[in-house]
């Protein structure tokens, strides 16, 4: 996952109207209203680097997560960068250069 600017889209998902984001986002297949209310959850309790950190890691804050999305875990963040990269809204991300 960390071949994509996750920064950046942290920053999308923070800045764009989540009335906007379940339109785009939400078909059921594989992204549902519980992977929606859940990705939200995520981005509004971290930041840009601890956001990255979560989809590299496949990890989660330490937040509270109903019964539903905690089945979810397993494959959230595969289904999530499955409905970003059919959107089109994933970039690859930018060469560090070494100093």
């Amino acid at each position: 996952m960390n071949s994509y600017d996750l920064p950046s889209l942290h920053q999308f998902l923070m800045s764009t109207p989540e009335s906007g984001l379940r339109k785009l986002f939400v078909d059921q297949k594989p992204m549902t209203d519980i992977h929606f209310n859940m990705l939200m959850k995520v981005v509004r309790a971290s930041t840009e680097d601890a956001f990255s950190g979560y989809v590299e890691m496949n990890d989660f804050p330490k937040i509270k997560y109903s019964p539903n999305e905690i089945k979810l875990k397993e494959n959230f963040w595969k289904d999530c960068f499955l409905t970003f990269s059919s959107r089109g809204i994933l970039n690859p991300a930018i060469k560090k250069m070494a100093a």
